[in-house]
């Protein structure tokens, strides 16, 4: 097989790609940080956890995006469905300081348009769709996790970081996390600053 494929996520930093199905072989290149998508294949993930389990415990970082539905790796929980009926039941709001989300706007989080323009403020809350950064929580933090982020009006944990090892799990229950990266907005540091984390070139 030739070289992994890559896309310009973040402008500057081409990231390769994986195919999921060949993830041994990433594995065995020496990659140091993995970012599993939405849709991934969990059933395919949860029998390669021996692996990937491994690969974390040696230092390796995984970012997971989406709903869990088949725990893959130890802390990861299953993904449960808020009852909402409108933005402030998806409220999204930092419990944790953590430099991946410092400076940013969260109520660009919060809505999301695809009009043109960068709408702010009340404008951005009267066009904009409220629920796409996430519409659930993991169902359990695990023992030496920390909540970063929480959503709704009881702070349920939507993004958390855990200790596996010598490596780490960040792990959203929602939308890609990289695809909130707008360089017209405060968001756009979410991109730059998770590769760094993925490359372990952050805490």
């Amino acid at each position: 097989m030739g070289p992994s494929p890559t896309v310009d996520t973040v402008p500057g930093r081409p990231v390769p790609t994986v195919d999921l199905y060949d993830l041994d072989r990433a594995l065995d290149e020496g990659v140091r940080g993995l970012m599993f998508s939405l849709n991934c294949d969990q059933v395919h993930l949860e029998r390669r956890r021996a692996a990937l389990e491994d690969f974390v415990r040696c230092g390796g970082r995984v970012l997971v995006n989406g709903h869990v539905h088949l725990p893959f790796l130890p802390g990861l929980a299953p993904w449960r469905a808020i009852d909402h009926h409108g933005p402030e039941d998806l409220r999204v709001t930092p419990v944790t300081a953590h430099h991946i989300w410092e400076g940013v706007d969260f109520h660009e989080l919060l809505f999301r348009t695809g009009v043109p323009g960068t709408p702010v403020g009340d404008e951005l809350a009267r066009v904009g769709v409220a629920g796409f950064y996430g519409r659930g929580y993991h169902a359990h933090v695990p023992e030496g996790g920390t909540v970063l982020n929480g959503i709704g009006p009881h702070l349920l944990p939507l993004d958390i970081v855990f200790p596996l090892g010598e490596g780490a799990v960040l792990a959203h229950a929602g939308n890609d996390l990289l695809g909130f990266s707008d360089p017209e907005r405060s968001t756009r540091s979410l991109g730059p600053r998770l590769l760094d984390w993925l490359e372990g070139s952050a805490s």
